[in-house]
Parts: C-alpha cells; sequence; structure tokens
C-alpha cells in the first residue's frame, strides 16, 4: 500500500486540480487562443490576419505546429509556476502540513505524488493549444488550398520532443523550490530565470558565432529548433519533422538533466518537519529579537491620546509607503531578482548592434534600444509577480484581518502598496543604467550622455512601466485573484502581440500604447514630443481612473462576494471620489479627443483590412492600363524649399517631356497624393482634366490634338508636403527637423499604373477574387520590357537641374554640382546642375553637418556627418578612394568630379546611391566598432562604402530593362565590386567571413521565400539573391574563371551598354558575355549559377598528417561531395557531379601575438566521385583539412567542410 501511496496523492492532486475554476479557465483560454490562430491563418476573419513563419507555406505545417507548441509552453511557465507552486505550497498556506506530515507517508510518496498530480494538470493545460490548433484546422470554412493533410505525429511529436520535457524542467524547479522554501516568491524568482534564460538566447542568434550557444541556453528548446530548421525550404517545412539535430538533442538532454537534479535535490532535501529548512535560522533569529523587547513600563513609557486628522493620515500614508518598500527592497528574492537582471544584461551586451557580427560603438542609444528592449518582457513578469504579492501579502501571512480593522482609510494601503509596487521598477531601470554605463566603461566608450539615459529610462520607460503597475494592480483588486490575476497579465501581454494582426490596432485602446519613440542622435526625440505628452497625459489620467475604481472595489473584510463589495463600493463612494473621477474623466476624454482629431482627422486611420482591399480595388480598376505607353521625361528642373523647423516642404519645377515612342498618344494617367494634391499642375499643350479619382490619387488627362511621336512639352507642378499633427503609427517624417531625406518620387509627379501596389501573397489575391499568382515582370529578352528602365517607366536619362534651400544653420544637398550658394531671407539657398544626363531618381537632404573634405586625385570627396560621429570617417573616406581607383581599373572612369557621402538619421537603416551622391543611415556605419587589429573584424564602413560606390557604374552608367534579371545587373554587380575590392583590400579572413555571412543570408532568404526561389536570371526583386547570393556566387565565378577574364567580361559588357536605353541592358546578354570569357571546361559553372539553383553537399570525412623529415607535412584526407538542383519550392534532385570545387588545408599563424587560423594550402580540383582523397605536403603544422575552406559554393551545411587533422608519427604510418 504504502508503495503506491504516491498514486493516490497524484490522483488526489489530479482531482483537486479538475475541481478548481482556474484550471478549467487555463485550459480553456489556451484552446481559445490555439483555435483563433488557426481560424484567423486559415482566413476566417477579413478583418484579421497572422504572419506566422513562411506565408509560402502550409497553415498546418509540423514546423509551425511545434514552433506554436513550443511557444505556448514559455507563456505557460507562469502557469505552471501556479500549478506546481501552488501544489508544493498550498498545504503550508493552509495549515495542513503538521496533520500531513503525521500520517504513515513517506516524505518521497508525497513529493512525487504532489508533482505527478501538477505534471499531469499542467500538461492538460498545454494540450489545450494541441486541440485548438488541431480542431482549429479542421474547421470547413477555412481556405482549403493553405491546409495540408492532416498529421496527427505533426501533434505528437514536439507533444513529446518539446512539451513535455519542457514542463517536468518547469516544474522540476518550480516544485522544488516551493516545498523547500514553503513560499511561492521563490518560484516567481525561478520562473523570471528561466525566461531569462530564453530571452538572452534569443539575442545571441544574430550573430553566426553564437547561435550554438543560444540554442544550448534556451531551456526551452526553440532557438534548437530554429537552428536546426533555419534553411529549411518551405517543402521541407510543409513534409519533414523536426530531426532530432546535434544541438537540439543536446539541448534536451542538458535541460532534462538540470531538471532531474532539481528533481532529485528536492526528493533529498524535503522532509517531514514543522519548520521550513531553508528560514528556520532567519525565524528563530526573529523570535530572539522578540524575546528581548522590554515593555512599555520597563522603559517608561506613558499612555497617549490618539489623534486623527488629515496630518494622521498622511503620516499614516508615509509610515505605510515605508514599511511597504522596506518589506520590498529587504526581499531576499528582489536582491536576487535584482541581480539576476544584472547579469542578464551583462549577458546581453553582447547584441549590442551587430552587423555581419560587427559591434556598434556602445554609443548610449545603442545600448539603450538593446538593453531596455530586452529588458520589456521581464519587466512584464516582475510587475505582474509583484503585484499580486504586494496586495496578498497580508492575505497569506493572515493578517489581513487585524490590518483591516485598523482605524485606517481605504486609500492608505492601497496607495502606498501601488507606489511601492510603482517603485520597483524604478530601481530595476536605475540597475539598468549602472550596467549600462558599466558595459562603456569596459569597452573602452566614455561619452556616457546621463540625460539620455535619464530622458530614456525615468521619463520615457519608468512612466510606462508605473501604468503597467496601475494596470496590474487593478487587476488584482478588481479580480480578486492571486492566480487569475497573472493570467489576465498574460492576456494582456499577448494582446498586444496579436492585436495589430487581428486588426484591433489604434493606439487609444491598447493600454499604454503611443508612449514609445524613435531615437535619434541628429534629432534626439524632437518629432515625438507633443505625441508623447498627448499619450502620456491620455494614460496617466485613465490609470488615475482606475485607481479610484480599486480604492472603491478594495478588498476589506470578510466579506469579498461581488455583491457585497458592489455594495461596499457605493458606500465608499462620496464627494471626493466623485471629483477625482469627473476630473480625470473629462481629462481623459479631453486628450483622448485630441489624440482622436490627430490621428483619425488630421490624418488618416484605417485598418490594416483597408488597406489591403484599397491594393485590391486598385489593381481591379486601373490594371487595364498598365501597359500604356506615356510619353517620357527628359528634364527636371525645380526649386525645393525645405523648413525643418516646421516640418515643411514646398515645391515647384519643370519637366521636359517628349513622345519617344512611335504611336500618337491622347490620354496621359497622373498620379498624385491625396493627403497633399498638387497646387499647381499646368502642361504646356491643351488639355482636360475628365476623371479624378481621390481615393486613389488617379488623374487622367485628355489631349486635343493628340501628342504626335517626337512632340516635346512641358509640365509644370507645384506643392506642399508638411506634418500634421501626429499619426495612429507615429509621426510624418518626411521632414525632420535635422537630417532630412526625401526622395524625388515622395514629391514630384508621376505617370501610369503603379505594379508595386498591387497585393503580392497569393492567399490574399485569392481572398479578393484576383488571380493567385501576380504578373510575372516580363522576361529578360522581352523587346517591350526593354524599352523602359529598372527605375521607371516615365523615364529615361534626364537633364537635372535644381535649387534647394534650408534653414541657415543647415546644409542642403542633391545631386550634382553647386553652382552658386547664397544667403536670402535668413535661409541658405544652394544651386545644383549635373553635368550629364541622370536617371530619374535623386533625393534632397538637408542637415547641421560638420564636412570633413579632401581633393583626391582631382575629385572633391566629402562626408558630411553629424558633428559627433567622426568614428568611422577616416574608413569610409578610403572606402571611397579605393572603391574609385580598383572600380576605374575594372569599368572605365570614375565620370564624376565629386562623390559626397551624407548621414541621415537612424529612423531607417540603409545607404542609397545616386550620382556622386550617398545618403547614408547613421545606423550603419557612422557608429561601428571596427578593429583595426583584428584581421577578422569586417570593416562594415568601408564594406557598405565600397557597395554604394558600386552603384556610380552599375546603374548609373548601365541600367537594366524593367524585364526580370535587372535587379542582379544593379545590386547584384554593385555586391560583387564590394566582395572583390573586400578581398584586394582587407584579406583572405575578412572575405572568408564575409562570404559566410552572405551565404547565412542567403540561405535564409530562401528559406522564407513565400512565392517560390526564381533562379538569377527570373529575379524580379528578390533580395536575398540580388544581395547576398550575388555577392557569393559572383565571386567564386571570378575566382575560378579567373579575375582577368571576368573582369574582361565586365568591362566589356559595360562598355557595350554605358548610358544606353531603348534597348536597355538585359541579364541575358550579360551572361553570354561571361561565357565568351569563360574556358570551356568551366562553362556548366555559368549554367549553374544563372539558369539553375544548385546546391553542393560536401563534407570532410577524415584527415591525418604526419611530419616529414624536412620539416614539412604530408597531409591526406577523404572529402565526400555531391551536387543536387533545387526547384523553386526546394524539392531537390541529385545532379552528375563533374565539377571543379576548392579543397585546402588551415593551420595556425600568430598575429600580433594571437593564434589565428588561416588557409595554408589551398587548390582547385576537378571532382567526378562522391568520395575523394587528397594528399598535399604543406610548410608549417596543418589543424584542419577538408573541401570548399573558403565557403564559396552554396551549401546548407558548412560546419562539416573542415574537419581536424590528426598528427601520426612515420611509425604510425608504417
Amino acid at each position: 500500500m504504502k508503495i503506491n501511496m504516491w498514486r493516490h496523492i497524484a490522483y488526489f492532486e489530479i482531482q483537486q486540480g479538475f475541481k478548481k475554476v482556474s484550471v478549467w479557465v487555463y485550459f480553456l483560454i489556451f484552446f481559445a487562443l490555439a483555435f483563433l490562430i488557426a481560424n484567423v491563418l486559415g482566413g476566417a476573419f477579413t478583418g484579421a490576419s497572422i504572419v506566422l513563419g513562411n506565408q509560402g507555406t502550409n497553415i498546418n505545417s509540423p514546423l509551425l505546429i511545434a514552433e506554436l507548441q513550443t511557444v505556448f509552453t514559455i507563456f505557460g511557465v507562469l502557469i505552471c509556476a501556479a500549478i506546481f507552486g501552488n501544489a508544493g505550497y498550498r498545504d503550508y498556506e493552509v495549515n495542513m502540513h503538521p496533520l500531513l506530515f503525521t500520517k504513515p507517508i513517506k516524505p518521497s510518496n508525497y513529493f512525487f505524488g504532489r508533482f505527478t498530480g501538477a505534471f499531469i494538470l499542467s500538461l492538460f493545460v498545454q494540450l489545450g493549444i494541441t486541440f485548438g490548433l488541431l480542431i482549429g484546422f479542421l474547421m470547413p470554412y477555412l481556405d482549403q488550398d493553405a491546409i495540408g493533410a492532416l498529421r496527427v505525429d505533426a501533434y505528437l511529436q514536439p507533444m513529446f520532443l518539446m512539451v513535455m520535457p519542457n514542463i517536468f524542467l518547469v516544474g522540476s524547479i518550480l516544485f522544488t523550490l516551493a516545498v523547500l522554501s514553503r513560499r511561492m516568491l521563490p518560484t516567481y524568482l525561478a520562473s523570471v530565470v528561466l525566461l531569462f534564460g530564453y530571452l538572452t538566447s534569443s539575442n545571441l542568434t544574430s550573430d553566426i558565432e553564437t547561435r550554438w550557444i543560444a540554442a544550448l541556453l534556451d531551456p526551452f528548446g526553440g532557438e534548437a529548433v530554429s537552428e536546426l530548421v533555419r534553411y529549411w525550404t518551405p517543402s521541407e517545412r510543409d513534409n519533414l519533422l523536426i530531426p532530432l539535430g546535434k544541438w537540439l538533442l543536446l539541448n534536451r538532454i542538458i535541460w532534462l538533466f538540470v531538471g532531474v537534479v532539481f528533481f532529485w535535490i528536492g526528493l533529498w532535501k524535503f522532509h517531514f518537519s514543522h519548520e521550513g529548512g531553508f528560514f528556520n535560522k532567519k525565524m528563530q533569529e526573529d523570535a530572539g529579537g522578540i524575546a528581548d523587547e522590554k515593555s512599555d513600563s520597563e522603559l517608561g513609557y506613558s499612555s497617549i491620546k490618539p489623534v486623527f486628522n488629515s496630518s494622521t493620515k498622511w503620516l499614516q500614508f508615509i509610515t505605510q509607503l515605508k514599511i511597504e518598500l522596506k518589506r520590498a527592497f529587504r526581499d531576499p528574492y528582489f536582491l536576487a531578482i535584482a541581480g539576476t537582471a544584472a547579469g542578464f544584461l551583462l549577458l546581453n551586451q553582447s547584441a549590442i548592434g551587430k552587423m555581419y557580427g560587427v559591434n556598434t560603438l556602445p554609443v548610449t542609444y545603442e545600448v539603450l534600444s538593446v538593453l531596455s528592449g530586452s529588458f520589456a518582457l521581464f519587466m512584464l513578469i516582475i510587475i505582474t509577480f509583484y503585484s499580486g504579492q504586494i496586495i496578498w501579502k497580508e492575505r497569506e501571512l493572515r493578517a489581513d484581518q487585524i490590518i483591516d480593522s485598523l482605524p485606517v482609510p481605504n486609500w492608505i494601503p492601497m496607495i502606498s502598496k501601488l507606489v511601492a509596487l510603482m517603485v520597483l521598477p524604478g530601481i530595476m531601470l536605475l540597475v539598468l543604467m549602472v550596467v549600462g554605463i558599466g558595459i562603456q566603461t569596459w569597452r573602452g566608450f566614455f561619452d556616457y550622455e546621463v540625460l539620455l539615459y535619464l530622458k530614456k529610462l525615468f521619463i520615457l520607460d519608468w512612466t510606462r512601466y508605473m501604468l503597467l503597475c496601475v494596470l496590474a494592480f487593478t487587476i488584482q483588486v478588481i479580480v480578486n485573484h492571486k492566480y487569475l490575476g497573472h493570467f489576465m497579465m498574460i492576456l494582456y501581454f499577448m494582446f498586444g502581440i496579436f492585436a495589430g494582426q487581428l486588426g484591433l490596432n489604434h493606439t487609444l485602446y491598447y493600454f499604454g500604447s503611443g508612449s514609445g519613440a524613435p531615437y535619434s542622435d541628429m534629432n534626439s526625440y524632437t518629432p515625438y514630443i507633443i505625441r508623447l505628452i498627448s499619450y502620456k497625459l491620455y494614460w496617466i489620467s485613465f490609470a488615475a481612473i482606475i485607481t479610484i475604481l480599486s480604492n472603491l472595489f478594495w478588498a476589506r473584510g470578510t466579506s469579498l462576494e461581488i455583491r457585497s463589495r458592489l455594495f461596499m463600493a457605493k458606500i465608499r463612494m462620496n464627494k471626493y471620489t466623485g471629483i477625482g473621477l469627473s476630473i480625470f474623466s473629462v481629462l481623459f476624454i479631453i486628450v483622448g479627443s485630441f489624440i482622436f482629431y490627430n490621428t483619425n482627422i488630421l490624418n488618416e486611420y484605417h485598418r490594416p483590412k483597408y488597406y489591403e482591399k484599397r491594393s485590391a480595388d486598385y489593381e481591379k480598376k486601373y490594371k487595364k492600363y498598365k501597359n500604356r505607353l506615356l510619353p517620357k521625361i527628359t528634364s527636371v528642373k525645380g526649386e525645393v524649399h525645405l523648413f525643418p523647423s516646421a516640418s515643411r516642404v514646398q515645391f515647384s519645377g519643370t519637366y521636359g517631356m517628349k513622345n519617344k515612342t512611335g504611336i500618337v498618344i491622347d490620354t496621359i494617367h497622373s498620379n498624385f497624393s491625396t493627403n497633399f494634391p498638387y497646387s499647381k499642375y499646368e502642361w504646356s499643350i491643351d488639355n482636360e482634366l475628365v476623371e479624378r479619382d481621390s481615393i486613389f490619387g488617379w488623374d487622367m488627362y485628355v489631349f486635343n490634338p493628340p501628342i504626335m511621336p517626337g512632340d516635346e512639352f512641358f509640365l509644370e507642378f507645384g506643392g506642399e508636403r508638411k506634418r500634421k499633427g501626429f499619426s495612429n503609427s507615429g509621426v510624418d517624417m518626411t521632414v525632420v527637423e535635422n537630417g532630412t531625406l526625401i526622395f524625388s518620387s515622395q514629391i514630384l509627379p508621376t505617370f501610369g499604373y503603379d505594379p508595386d501596389r498591387e497585393l503580392r501573397q497569393k492567399r490574399t489575391r485569392k481572398k479578393y477574387d484576383l488571380n493567385e499568382k501576380k504578373d510575372p515582370m516580363p522576361n529578360y529578352n522581352d523587346a517591350e520590357g526593354l524599352k523602359n528602365g529598372i527605375l521607371g517607366d516615365d523615364a529615361d536619362w534626364v537633364d537635372y537641374e535644381m535649387i534647394v534651400s534650408t534653414e541657415e544653420d543647415q546644409i542642403a544637398i542633391t545631386p550634382g554640382y553647386l553652382q552658386d550658394e547664397w544667403n536670402e531671407n535668413g535661409r541658405r539657398h544652394f544651386h545644383y546642375k549635373m553635368d550629364q544626363p541622370i536617371h530619374n531618381l535623386f533625393a534632397f537632404v538637408s542637415g547641421r553637418y560638420a564636412v570633413k573634405k579632401e581633393l583626391w586625385n582631382g575629385i572633391n570627396l566629402e562626408i558630411l556627418h553629424h558633428p559627433k560621429h567622426d568614428y568611422n570617417l577616416e574608413n569610409m573616406m578610403t572606402g571611397m578612394k579605393k572603391s574609385i581607383e580598383y572600380y576605374s581599373e575594372l569599368y572605365g572612369p570614375y565620370p564624376y568630379r565629386q562623390c559626397r557621402i551624407i548621414e541621415f538619421p537612424r529612423y531607417s537603416a540603409f545607404a542609397v546611391s545616386f550620382p556622386n551622391t550617398i545618403p547614408f543611415s547613421e545606423a550603419i556605419g557612422f557608429v561601428m566598432d571596427v578593429d583595426p587589429e583584428d584581421p577578422e573584424d569586417l570593416d562594415m564602413p568601408f564594406w557598405v562604402t565600397a557597395h554604394e560606390m558600386g552603384h556610380q557604374w552599375w546603374p548609373h552608367q548601365v541600367s537594366g530593362g524593367n524585364v526580370q534579371g535587372s535587379a542582379f545587373l544593379s545590386e547584384g554587380l554593385s555586391e560583387y565590386s564590394a566582395v572583390a575590392l573586400l578581398a584586394k583590400e582587407k584579406g583572405e579572413k575578412q572575405l572568408r567571413k564575409f562570404l559566410k555571412y552572405e551565404l547565412d543570408k542567403y540561405l535564409m532568404g530562401r528559406a522564407m521565400e513565400s512565392k517560390f526561389e526564381p533562379t538569377i536570371v527570373q529575379t524580379e526583386g528578390q533580395q536575398y539573391i540580388h544581395y547576398n547570393k550575388a555577392g557569393l556566387v559572383m565571386y567564386t565565378l571570378s575566382d575560378f574563371i579567373g579575375p582577368s577574364r571576368f573582369n574582361k567580361a565586365l568591362r566589356s559588357f559595360i562598355n557595350r551598354f554605358r548610358y544606353q536605353s531603348e534597348p536597355y541592358a538585359n541579364i541575358g546578354t550579360f551572361v553570354e558575355t561571361i561565357k565568351e570569357n569563360t574556358p570551356e571546361n568551366l562553362k556548366y559553372l555559368i549554367e549553374d549559377t544563372f539558369e539553375k539553383i544548385t546546391l553542393y553537399k560536401n563534407k570532410a570525412k577524415d584527415a591525418s598528417a604526419i611530419k616529414n623529415g624536412d620539416g614539412t607535412y604530408s597531409v591526406t584526407f577523404t572529402v565526400e561531395a555531391k551536387k543536387v538542383y533545387s526547384d523553386s519550392v526546394g524539392i531537390e534532385e541529385p545532379a552528375i557531379l563533374n565539377d571543379w570545387l576548392e579543397v585546402g588545408v588551415l593551420g595556425d599563424i600568430e598575429v600580433n601575438g594571437v593564434e589565428q587560423e588561416v588557409p595554408i594550402y589551398i587548390e582547385k580540383v576537378m571532382i567526378k566521385d562522391s568520395l575523394s582523397t587528397f594528399t598535399f605536403i604543406v610548410d608549417q603544422k596543418p589543424t584542419k583539412a577538408g573541401i570548399d575552406p573558403m565557403n564559396k559554393f552554396i551549401d546548407r551545411d558548412i560546419d562539416d567542410n573542415m574537419i581536424r587533422v590528426q598528427l601520426k608519427s612515420s611509425i604510425d604510418k608504417k
């Protein structure tokens, strides 16, 4: 009987659990959430959509089901804390343990029985997700084309592999802490630590080198799964279950072992005793302290008469507040949480601003961005836990009836507790500030910007967390159930995640929204100040209202039923309460009305589905005009006047236009902004405006007489754009106070149908009765498509002249050479003009800049930058010089007499190249932390500059037509140019690392492809191809064909098409040009690169070496090579292997006193067999050997390309 006692205890625990409303509430909420997600994914609601994973895969793919089940075990930590914590603590809470511990039950049976019961209850709650998804995906009204076959194993496998181990891990830790400490708070602390592990691991995934750490560090295994399936294609995501790969297996073993250790400790340490072992000493000390106290008579105290007046209430409040604060700060668990938070922040410092594995300088805004961002979920957890803890403290100690009977108004204990709760996040933010400054100091950066720390942490963040404190506190008061209150806060958090995708995205009804703002060194928070103040006042007034309601419903006494509490609320209502509610309600309505006026009247607000439907309607109404021939712009001349302080721009100008077609044109379709229509729009020839569509911004002009072939005419236009308050999504950044960047397409007229406004996703298009597939671009050799350039069909090359003015303390720039500069009416004017035609794409920039200038080889080089951002100016300047020098050698002379890099704020993270003018984001180069002494530390400012300089040839000298593959001619060849220059100037170490990142980004891009992966000659703007794949495969081609032959082909191609239009260049001609310069035995490589999707599966099998008598080493190694061709969704088929590949040997060399691994021997070899063995003699000790050591070929697993060399003696060889 005793042997099976644990079963009876477990059964009792399960029985009691299913009698609790909370367990069923947890289950039903998880079921409802999963069911809702399944229905939204399946298109059941026209006003909602959720994007999870890859939109090109089935919504019930095994991977998506596994990921959802795993994610909900993370949310389920808080539920596990309630269930396991309650199972371990309940007998102590109700003082049943003295009675139970006298029964003939073994401690191990008690422990194991309670744990098993709690485990099954937690598993039952998690099954809500499984059943919710399973039943949700079976609904007949969902989009059946988006649903794959029902696979029960897709639900069962993650249950056994992920969910159950996670519950065991969490349960072992939480239950052990609950039964040994006999308190609930340690379980909360443990929950926080587990979530820390998850958050820390997720911050390590951006760097290739630390992903394996992330995979092991995540207690829930999600990052290990992500690492395992990172490069899975849509086909694999639809069909494969999660394999038990190396990192996932290790993750499960490690964390199951942790769970077993905690479970064993619990069994070992748990015993039947009246007092808990963890706190005996402290309690004895407290008892001793009490025994030493003297009586009132001994101390000579005299009787006093109590006085109750307004000062008494204030004194009571201050005293109670001190008690609450001391209780919180003396709590060892709070100190443990603060210490854990500091450790968490220190671990996350490695994620501060990385790009291609390169750190940014720890400037204050970057430190705050990473640390404060990763801290947000932690703060939500702390506030959720402590809101319950601080309210339920007296009740759990059974002192509430004594406290409630004291002559103290309700508001005193309530407000003191609320203020104490609000102080907690302030202390944590202070910890964050100290850690942030410590990180900066440790990394040798001393420009701390303490004022920015104070603005961000204590004005923006702390006020937001105080609002969250009020919400959590109010929920606890109103619900009057600790764990249900916690769970409602989880629902609030999840609502924040999914609200936008459900169409509930207005900031007026999501508590605490609108209180954040992007920061830039160039503007601080200036553009967002009015918006911030408005939302802060709005939510503070609402917080005051619910605080007053909390006071009315404050639980006091023994009658806690809802009717009694409503009755007491009516009694507690008095004139002061009424006045308070009235004042804050009026303030709430006034400020809310002001916000509504800004978001819905001054600016447009629509739910996301509105814009989706509008795109569909646009296509249905105007696609018939898609291929309508139009005159082309031949010249642009005008004036742009920027008013940064007023966030306004005025512009006027004249287009010279010409009918370059061979047909008569009688109609022109013109586009305009519906919010800012042009104030002037006048043609120089007779016309009539026959249609104006103010919804889509579409005008139709009819010309009589019609425009004949060869006719030239003009269009004069003018207008303005200005910031109108603030919108629901933020603030209009067209013109900002410092660092304005406006593209010409944002303000100047455009013509004709715009295919970019069409819906792209197959399922979305189907929903609106459109063709499921968006029309592809014309084939690369389409004659009509080659009549127009990739940058637009309304112009070829244009003459450009512009006057740009700005405020007196700013510099205004646009492409062209400065003809004149003058001051007038307190404003600076700049007159620019290009001396040769350019593409009809340019920008206008204005800012308060410091200027670094240099005259180099007759070319004026300038960097206009924020005065503080002088860290990488030399790298950028060198990048411009080296690019001009090298590209002029490869492609022909640099065509301009100047080149300028201009910094703009970090609201966007990109650089863009116009003729001799390169706007460059504050975020991607100016604050990078490049170590010139580290050969592996990529010089990103140099590389980004090199890429943008490549555009001065591609496409600003040679542009592709409006056909497939043309984006590759622009971005792909610029990327290759930068990679080739990087290899030339920075060496093999940086090249190897860069190619590794290019491969990684390409493989991740194809894995997330929502339509299909095209070959290079079929690309239509897939960035992962014409950026990342291009850099890799073009460098490989150059290396194997021979740089001289390859570059000769590029020179021939650019000479043939320089400044050409009608027909424009195309990728077919480019490929043929490369083939003409390629040896016969390598022409297969051209076809594999451009016309097929080719992957390799290379692997080093074994490697050994012996030291020869002359000091050299003979290295023998075996490699395995396979080649496959993939279709557009990732289905692979074997290909015949008859390829040139690279094999090589790595060794260690000493650089600046540090051992570094470098290639010591590389050779190109023809491989025809799947297994090949090679022997080479090298001059130094080898460390690794294998195939494709520089990662030049596309291989989804490059970690097994090289294998460690086993050194053998000559005796072993014999």
